[in-house]
């Protein structure tokens, strides 16, 4: 299934980007470990900072204290950045907390995942495991959720 999208991605004219925090790299290294890869991957920031979060993407200060780095607001401004960053006509961002203790009062397993293609919509998850298992979810849920965005036109390509 996900390796269809990839070949769904590599003979389109669709481009994906990534804001990563909780996964550090994770999403932009399972997309490059398929060949091909270069035709549609424009790049990864990976902002494990809320300084990074700021400098890199325009995650507002404001939002970072109102809401915390663990937040669809911030996920939200991710993605957004991302897609702005990278120009890209996908971009996915990744915040949360995978362990292994609660951070800014929220506990281990909730995870925001943001999707910017034209409008930006945010799944929050509670997911279970250890924190290799958390991250590796999260890389699987946002492929999925590409691939269904692409599947109901949502992205035109």
């Amino acid at each position: 299934m996900i390796k269809d999208l990839f070949e769904t991605l590599k003979n389109g004219d669709i481009t994906l980007s990534s804001a990563e925090s909780l996964t550090g790299g994770l999403f932009a290294t399972t997309i490059t470990s398929h060949p091909g890869a270069s035709h549609y991957f424009k790049g990864s920031a990976v902002t494990y900072s809320n300084e990074s979060k700021q400098k890199v993407l325009n995650v507002p200060e404001l939002i970072l204290k109102q809401y915390g780095a663990v937040s669809k607001e911030t996920a939200r401004y991710m993605a957004e950045g991302a897609a702005k960053l990278f120009d890209s006509s996908i971009a996915v961002s990744f915040t949360g907390n995978a362990g292994p203790d609660a951070l800014e009062d929220k506990p281990v397993g909730l995870v925001y995942i943001g999707f910017a293609y034209g409008e930006t919509t945010v799944l929050e998850l509670h997911l279970k495991g250890t924190r290799e298992e958390i991250r590796a979810k999260c890389v699987v849920i946002a492929l999925k959720k590409i691939e269904e965005l692409i599947k109901n036109k949502k992205i035109k390509y």
